[in-house]
């Protein structure tokens, strides 16, 4: 039986140095784009890591795009998930190199994004005038996969909530004016805006439909670790889930009153 293990990347196999005491780190897991150091490995993340990579295919299932992941240090041998699912890495052809983009899911994605591309160039519009107009000093930046608009983030320069927490209801009258059908999710200082059809989830399920049909013969073991509420349905398909404590995942459990049958 083959072990793949699915996994998202921050806050999930590494933390930026914000995130981690430098105490606590094992080892740099990603660099900025000056090539200096940015993230970091726990001691427990280094030893989950390892454990994975001698008896699992590692698959990063991640919200980075192909520059950021680009900048990740750590080589990954199979397929690859980015752009919160809009791009999906074959294998690379050679050890230590970066795979290259699935032709077929590209097509797929470019349908998917050209139909919403103009909602979306809207829906950053807004987002930069209501903090404009409120004085939130929250960025905006409209986010492209294969040249077509694919979400918009919003932050805060300084994590503030209460600015967040304002953006995100004035933009979420906006949208329900405009009747904009695009995905929202929030995740730590970030407001995200998505085409639909981009996800996780649907990039997971085409890579394990790959994976299958290069091996039927072979069964496999499908783990997803994951940290964030975006990351549940991907996490959902596998056959065991592992989240870190105290991630937005977890908390979103406890807070709420499960049924318990």
């Amino acid at each position: 039986m083959q072990t793949i293990a699915l996994c998202d990347l921050d806050d999930t196999l590494f933390f930026t140095g914000r995130k981690l005491d430098e105490a606590l780190r094992s080892g740099t897991a990603t660099l900025d784009r000056l090539g200096e150091p940015h993230s970091f490995h726990s001691r427990q993340q280094t030893h989950l890591l390892g454990t994975l990579l001698r008896g699992a295919t590692l698959i990063p299932v991640t919200g980075r795009d192909p520059e950021a992941f680009g900048r990740v240090q750590m080589a990954f041998d199979s397929w690859a998930v980015l752009d919160h699912g809009a791009t999906v890495l074959r294998p690379p052809s050679r050890p230590g190199q970066r795979g290259f983009p699935d032709r077929v899911w590209q097509l797929v994605m470019q349908e998917t994004l050209e139909d919403q591309a103009e909602a979306l160039r809207l829906s950053a519009q807004a987002a930069t005038h209501i903090s404009e107009l409120m004085h939130l000093d929250c960025t905006v930046r409209l986010h492209a996969s294969g040249g077509q608009p694919m979400m918009v983030v919003v932050k805060h320069p300084y994590a503030l909530q209460n600015s967040l927490d304002l953006l995100s209801q004035q933009w979420a009258l906006w949208r329900q004016e405009a009747g904009t059908d695009l995905r929202f999710f929030a995740n730590g200082n970030n407001l995200t805006l998505i085409a639909r059809g981009v996800s996780k989830e649907a990039a997971v399920e085409y890579v394990l439909g790959q994976l299958r049909e290069e091996s039927p013969d072979q069964e496999l073991l499908i783990l997803g670790l994951g940290d964030s509420l975006a990351d549940a349905p991907f996490m959902n398909l596998c056959d065991f889930a592992l989240t870190p404590g105290d991630s937005q995942l977890m908390r979103g459990l406890l807070e709420n009153e499960l049924e318990q049958r």
